[in-house]
């Protein structure tokens, strides 16, 4: 049905004097023409102006044309309800652009810039503090800069989303090496809106248990007082160790009474059937808090890097056992990374910000190379236990226990 051909059937089609098939004919074109469709509107209008009297007044005229009330009711319920409708889609598909836009926008302000991008900087540095304020504590994944238009993913037991409106929400796991395996000990939660930056620990059992612990050998000259009481902790840690059963392995930390190269450290640890998993650091603000005697752990001035590290390196392969030299290179650089987005590290330190000093480390680290005063080690609580042998370890710490597992599994995997 044409206009014309509508126009001459209007009056009857408002006196609801047509039949089956002309009805359904003009209403199929009253939907499609908007010019036939505007006393349909402007019946709707005068519902919705109800206050006004044109309701009344349409009323009126419509029953003078004969049309009857149920009629009247089915055209002005369907008008009402189809322009409902209308504006229900459209407000759909508004927000479902709006959302897929926002995405974009968050991901291009998220990712631009690969290595310097806001994400991959507040990842970094979330993964470079956790390994060197976490002992034997890391962030096991490479982080690399994502493509413009990331907005999730997942690995392993992490993940990181990028919402609309400029949110991203990282999930990455924390994980502590314990024999040969790998255990996720909680999750580091990281929510950035603009520059700003929220984090949030969530520990598996509610709490990070801290028992590793060390002095450096500036604190030394103040514990003489306390030689007996640290002698018979060390003495307790022996008995442990002594007292566990051959099936278990454990992790566990020790000082040096003077300082070593990494390499020194691995010659003097290299008879023992052990793993090196941290190595405790001098970076020049050891033992100069006011309690000088205080132990050196987690937040509380022990500072270090890990063993084998991924996110500390600049390319994305482990350093080798015997290249001390670019494993040292890769660790003055990723100090200036982090002086570099000091304001990040800040907000995600977990102890107080002061005591953070990342410049006075960085400085320090670059002027005197590697310093080594103590380690973490991994491996079978018999072969922890023969360590007490070397002259050069004290003040032992006992970390976590884990039944045996100090063998190559010829077949594993993970099921998510």
């Amino acid at each position: 049905m044409n206009c014309e051909e509508f126009q001459k059937i209007k009056q009857k089609y408002l006196q609801g004097d047509v039949s089956p098939g002309e009805e359904k004919a003009a209403e199929a074109h009253v939907e499609s023409c908007p010019d036939c469709r505007q006393i349909l509107d402007d019946c709707l209008a005068a519902i919705e102006k109800d206050s006004t009297g044109l309701k009344k007044e349409w009323s009126e005229t419509l029953t003078g044309n004969g049309l009857n009330e149920k009629k009247q009711r089915g055209i002005l319920l369907r008008a009402k309800y189809k322009n409902r409708i209308s504006i229900a889609v459209f407000l759909l598909m508004l927000l479902a652009a709006f959302n897929i836009a926002g995405s974009v926008l968050s991901s291009l302000y998220y990712n631009w810039g690969g290595e310097n991008s806001q994400l991959y900087r507040t990842q970094k540095t979330a993964a470079l503090l956790t390994e060197f304020t976490f002992p034997n504590v890391t962030m096991p994944l490479s982080f690399a800069p994502h493509t413009n238009f990331f907005s999730r993913a997942g690995w392993g037991h992490s993940s990181v989303e990028i919402k609309p409106y400029f949110v991203v929400r990282g999930n990455y796991a924390l994980q502590k090496q314990v024999g040969r395996e790998g255990m996720v000990i909680g999750h580091l939660n990281v929510t950035q809106l603009f520059s700003s930056v929220i984090t949030q620990r969530q520990w598996k059992n509610d709490s990070y248990q801290n028992y590793l612990y060390f002095y450096h050998p500036d604190q030394l000259s103040d514990l003489s007082d306390n030689g007996r009481y640290l002698a018979a902790v060390s003495e307790e840690t022996w008995q442990a160790l002594d007292i566990l059963p051959e099936g278990t392995v454990a992790e566990l930390a020790f000082s040096f009474w003077e300082t070593y190269s990494i390499d020194q450290v691995k010659t003097m640890l290299d008879e023992f059937d052990l793993d090196i998993t941290w190595y405790a650091l001098t970076t020049g603000v050891e033992g100069t808090s006011r309690d000088r005697q205080a132990p050196l752990s987690t937040n509380d001035g022990a500072w270090g890097m890990p063993d084998l590290s991924r996110n500390m390196l600049t390319q994305y392969s482990p350093v080798s056992d015997n290249d001390s030299a670019l494993r040292e290179e890769y660790f003055v650089e990723s100090m200036k990374f982090l002086v570099e987005n000091k304001k990040i590290a800040e907000r995600i330190y977990q102890g107080n910000r002061k005591q953070l000093l990342l410049e006075q480390r960085y400085q320090y680290i670059k002027d005197n190379g590697i310093q080594v005063y103590g380690v973490v080690v991994t491996g079978p609580v018999k072969e922890l236990l023969k360590l007490q042998k070397l002259d050069a370890v004290h003040s032992p710490a006992l970390g976590d226990v884990e039944l045996w597992n100090w063998f190559n599994r010829s077949f594993s995997g993970r099921i998510y």
